[in-house]
C-alpha cells in the first residue's frame, strides 16, 4: 500500500506541475526519486505513462497515461476517504482557505455558528493569497476556498458567490455614511492606504492615479489597515461590507465615488470531484454560508 501510495501521489504531482523538478519540489524529494517512482509505476502496470524524447521540456502524458490519470485521481480520493474513516471515524472535516479580507470580515459569523452545528465539523482555516488558493484546491490541501480572482484551473470548480460595491472610508469624529459623493481626483494619493483588491480594481486605480507613485502605503491586511487609518486626511477604498463592519467598532465616515471601481467579487473554489464525506461537509458549510450571504 505504501509503495502504491507514494508512486501514485508522485504521478499526480508530476501531472499537476508538468515537470519532474516541480513534482520533486512539491513532494520534498530528489528529482531522481520522482523519476524512479514513475518508472517503477510503469513497470508495475506494464504501460508507458509519459512521453520521453529530446526537446520535451514539460511532461506530456501518453494516451494510456491520460486514462491512468483518471484512475489515479479516483484512487487518491478513495484513499483519502479511507484514511479519514480510519483516523476520525464518520466525523466531518473541512480545510478552508481564503484571502485575508474574507477571513477577517466575512466568514467569522459562519465560523461562530459552525461550532453549534450537528453533526460536528472539524474545521481548519488558512489565510492565503488568491493565486495560491487554486493550486491548494488542486492538490486537495484545501477543500473549499474563497478567492478574489477567477481563473481556469484543472479540476477546480469556480463559482461567483458574493459581490460588494467599493466605497471610500476615512477617519471621522463620528461614524456613518456621507450624503456626498467624492470624485476620485478629490482624493490625495499621498494619504491613501492602498489594498490590492484584484486585477480589475488595479486597472481602475491605475486610470485615476499614477501607478508609479511611491508615496502610497500598500497593505495586504485589513486588520492592519483599520489599525493605521487614524488621521482625518488618510483614506482607503474597501468593499462596502468591510466599511459597514468598521463603523461598528470605530469612528469612520463612508463615502461613495462618482466613478466607482468594479465591484468586489468573491469566487468559491472547490475540487470538481469530492469524496462522500467531503461532499457532506461542504453541503453543511454551504447551508450555513447561505444564511448570511
Amino acid at each position: 500500500m505504501d509503495f502504491h501510495s507514494n508512486s501514485i501521489e508522485t504521478f499526480l504531482a508530476v501531472v499537476r506541475s508538468k515537470t519532474i523538478s516541480g513534482a520533486a519540489e512539491e513532494l520534498h524529494v530528489a528529482q531522481t526519486t520522482v523519476s524512479q517512482r514513475i518508472k517503477v509505476l510503469e513497470r508495475e502496470f506494464g504501460i508507458q505513462l509519459i512521453e520521453r524524447g529530446k526537446g520535451i521540456k514539460q511532461i506530456i502524458l501518453t494516451p494510456l497515461g491520460e486514462e491512468f490519470y483518471k484512475l489515479a485521481e479516483e484512487w487518491s480520493r478513495l484513499e483519502q476517504e479511507a484514511h479519514l474513516l480510519k483516523t476520525q471515524g464518520p466525523r466531518l472535516s473541512l480545510n478552508l482557505g481564503a484571502v485575508d479580507s474574507i477571513n477577517t470580515f466575512m466568514l467569522p459569523r459562519v465560523f461562530r455558528n459552525l461550532t453549534n452545528h450537528q453533526p460536528l465539523i472539524k474545521l481548519q482555516i488558512h489565510t492565503l493569497h488568491s493565486y495560491h488558493l487554486y493550486s491548494e484546491i488542486e492538490k486537495r490541501h484545501i477543500d473549499i476556498a474563497y478567492s478574489l480572482r477567477e481563473r481556469v484551473h484543472p479540476n477546480v470548480k469556480v463559482e461567483k458567490c458574493f459581490t460588494s460595491p467599493m466605497v471610500v472610508i476615512r477617519p471621522s469624529d463620528r461614524s456613518g455614511y456621507s450624503s456626498e459623493k467624492l470624485h476620485p481626483k478629490e482624493l490625495n494619493p499621498d494619504y491613501e492606504f492602498f489594498m490590492p483588491w484584484g486585477l480589475e480594481y488595479q486597472s481602475w486605480h491605475d486610470y485615476w492615479w499614477d501607478p508609479l507613485s511611491i508615496s502610497r502605503i500598500k497593505l495586504d491586511s485589513t486588520h492592519l489597515l483599520l489599525y493605521l487609518l487614524k488621521d482625518s486626511m488618510q483614506w482607503a477604498i474597501v468593499p462596502k461590507y468591510i466599511a459597514n463592519e468598521a463603523i461598528k467598532s470605530g469612528n469612520y465616515k463612508i463615502y461613495e465615488l462618482t466613478h466607482s471601481p468594479p465591484d468586489y467579487t468573491v469566487y468559491k473554489l472547490t475540487h470538481m470531484k469530492q469524496t462522500l464525506l467531503k461532499q457532506k461537509a461542504l453541503e453543511s458549510w454551504d447551508s450555513l454560508f447561505q444564511k448570511y450571504f
